[in-house]
């Protein structure tokens, strides 16, 4: 039995709330019209004024601008329902169903950097598949670069396919 890849929510979810939102204020202006038209209530119906004030031979601006804007958040709409969700998780090397978070990739990143020698501090940054390790050095370590880049590798052997790239900057005296 295959599991699903661990995903983030769809990019359609804000979509869909505010289109719910819109439809039940929408479903509360037809029933206080539906009120107003039956007399169980005193006022005028809202959708009676609002369409009478829409009977104007001359186009208005704001209906222009209102037109152009519902056809712009039509437009991202749509586009939200059919961009798949992102996944949350990397998937880990081996036979089992693994999935590692990136902030774990993150720390344990980090983790090593820091272990390896001459550095004074380190930290991790993961965008998508790309690892972005900076370090501060002590002074006179040039070469701690490349024993950076191997205790991440062997930290993250087996974990996830991610491009490392290290920036080291040497601390001041």
């Amino acid at each position: 039995m295959k599991v699903r890849d661990p995903r983030r929510t769809p990019a359609a979810a804000w979509p869909a709330v505010i289109a719910a939102l819109l439809l039940g204020g929408f479903a509360v202006v037809l029933g206080q019209h539906a009120a107003a038209e039956l007399g169980w209530i005193g006022a005028d119906s809202w959708l009676r004024t609002a369409f009478a004030s829409l009977d104007d031979a001359q186009p208005s601006v704001w209906v222009l601008i209102a037109g152009i804007a519902a056809a712009l958040i039509g437009l991202w709409f749509l586009i939200a329902a059919f961009l798949p969700a992102r996944r949350s998780h990397l998937p880990a090397d081996g036979p089992g169903d693994l999935w590692v978070s990136p902030r774990v990739v993150e720390a344990l990143a980090s983790d090593a950097a820091g272990r390896a020698p001459g550095v004074l501090h380190a930290h991790s940054e993961l965008r998508r598949r790309r690892l972005k390790v900076k370090a501060l050095l002590a002074p006179g370590n040039e070469a701690a670069v490349a024993d950076i880049m191997e205790a991440v590798g062997d930290r993250l052997d087996g974990l996830a396919e991610l491009e490392v790239a290290v920036q080291a900057k040497e601390a001041s005296r």
